[in-house]
């Protein structure tokens, strides 16, 4: 893969949990999570792309919707260097459905593939075998929620 892609990744809480969703499932290493969103569009801001994601796969609505901060990752994946700039807010969800459940299933629609979300507590992410995408990330979700901007 060619360019940057940009990304925005909204930090959803239910108490001292983040919502998050698995990606490369490894069951012999622990499993792989990061944050809930996807690709921001060519004219499109960061903050309508996350609504427009969180609809899109999920159904909901976002409210309180404020920026965290712009992340930065270069990596390999499946023998490709990859280069992602991550635009991250902290929301909440209108919807009670997704705060009573453990976890669900979602559909990608770009991609057509069933996905699975599950809350998370930042500290299980460090300390097991499961692994977060974006350790600086996480190390900045772990605080106390940003106040709306």
């Amino acid at each position: 893969m060619s360019g940057i892609r940009v990304v925005t990744l909204g930090a959803i809480r239910r108490g001292e949990e983040l919502l998050v969703q698995e990606i490369d499932p490894d069951e012999t290493e622990g499993r792989n999570y990061r944050l809930l969103g996807g690709g921001v569009e060519f004219g499109e801001h960061s903050r309508e792309a996350l609504h427009r994601e969180f609809d899109e796969e999920l159904g909901v609505t976002l409210d309180g919707v404020s920026p965290v901060g712009t992340y930065e990752r270069v990596f390999d994946h499946d023998d490709d260097r990859h280069h992602e700039v991550w635009r991250v807010y902290e929301a909440a969800i209108v919807e009670e459905w997704p705060y009573d459940r453990a976890e669900f299933s979602f559909v990608e629609p770009d991609l057509g593939v069933e996905l699975r979300a599950t809350w998370k507590r930042p500290r299980d992410l460090r300390s097991g075998p499961d692994r977060f995408y974006g350790e600086t990330l996480l190390d900045e979700l772990a605080s106390e929620p940003h106040s709306a901007q």
